[in-house]
């Protein structure tokens, strides 16, 4: 008895659940066509347009993708927005969508409308160990997000991966390229383009981003050399009274010149005084920095010990690593230098004529001795 009511109960459950599994389609469309109706999906069922197939809502009309249904556009098939499509369900875009699409889309509070972002393999493209890949999501596309938190980076994986990425927002993709000495910026990340579609994005706060209106696939710069990704820096000549610092390729300081050098390179300078200041017995120094001027160099320079020239007289940075600051001190003005010497005799010329004079008081006194 028992097992016959286990039987009729299963029978039961299972005439139960076939409206259910009936009301849950997948629909498949494979061939070009429009949307017949503003309520043609059903709530429940999964649309896929598959490949080489294209989906158009017409231009006078207003289609819904209804809630608990998905509309899924698959690689190699298009969906055409000419009219309005509003998304209850789901919306998802493995192919493409027309230009101008996405702005006509409208995605309703809880419902979810995705682009395909496809990274490639590193490895495909000579990448390997080369550079870091991480991409994010922002509602504003707020250059500062990422400083307050709110853009929140994922790594990607080397070997490739495919993310769906929210429709209608910004994208954000970071590739940092990998340095060998931790203590020094060879590369410029800047230099590494990012291409979506084949479509260089411009380099801004470190990242490249763009809103998200179509499916993307990602490719890089190819790496040819290391040189072509190399940071660049600068060394600042500066302008001063009574000399002029010339770059070995003729830089001058009287320009106001910053030299730009790709890292490694070398660099060499010298230091001419004008003939009113040949007297002063001037230093030179290397500053690690791109340092300010007007600031006090004995405090700044405390601890760095002056450049030396060689025999032609030019002083030498052997290879850049970072920014420079080349400042000169001690120049000064021959007539000032013949005034002080003035002073300085009229001052020893003083105090020996007031050792002198206690020199023969002391001896009128019998005390005896000399003032030294």
């Amino acid at each position: 008895m028992k097992k016959t009511l286990a039987v009729i109960l299963s029978m039961i459950m299972l005439l139960c659940c076939i409206p259910v599994m009936s009301n849950a389609a997948q629909v498949d469309i494979t061939e070009s066509r429009d949307f017949s109706s503003s309520n043609e999906f059903e709530s429940g069922n999964t649309y896929v347009v598959r490949e080489g197939a294209t989906l158009t809502v017409p231009s006078n009309m207003t289609a819904y993708v209804p809630v608990n249904s998905t509309l899924r556009i698959a690689q190699g098939a298009k969906l055409v927005v000419l009219g309005k499509l509003v998304v209850q369900g789901a919306l998802d875009i493995e192919g493409s969508l027309n230009q101008n699409g996405a702005s006509k889309i409208t995605v309703e509070p809880e419902a979810t409308a995705t682009c395909d972002v496809r990274f490639p393999a590193l490895a495909d493209q000579g990448l390997t160990n080369r550079i870091a890949v991480s991409y994010a999501s922002s509602v504003t596309g707020n250059a500062y997000d990422d400083q307050t938190g709110d853009l929140v980076f994922q790594e990607v994986r080397a070997q490739g991966t495919t993310v769906k990425a929210p429709l209608n927002q910004f994208l954000y993709v970071k590739v940092e390229i990998l340095e060998p000495d931790k203590n020094y910026d060879m590369y410029d990340n800047s230099l590494m383009g990012v291409f979506f579609n084949n479509i260089r994005v411009p380099y801004t706060q470190g990242t490249c981003h763009t809103l998200l209106t179509d499916s993307i696939d990602i490719s890089y710069s190819s790496w040819a050399k290391d040189s072509d990704f190399y940071n660049t820096f600068n060394i600042y000549l500066p302008t001063g009274e009574g000399y002029t610092v010339y770059g070995r390729e003729g830089e001058q300081s009287a320009l106001g010149e910053t030299v730009a050098l790709k890292y490694g390179q070398p660099f060499a300078f010298r230091v001419e005084i004008d003939p009113e200041y040949d007297m002063s017995a001037y230093e030179v120094y290397i500053y690690n920095g791109y340092g300010w001027t007007n600031l006090d160099t004995s405090t700044l320079l405390a601890g760095i010990e002056p450049a030396q020239p060689d025999a032609d007289g030019y002083y030498y940075i052997d290879a850049v690593k970072g920014e420079h600051t080349i400042y000169v001190v001690g120049v000064v003005k021959n007539e000032t230098l013949l005034m002080v010497g003035d002073i300085l005799d009229l001052v020893r010329n003083i105090f020996e004529m007031i050792s002198e004079f206690f020199g023969e008081l002391l001896a009128m006194l019998g005390l005896g001795g000399t003032v030294a």
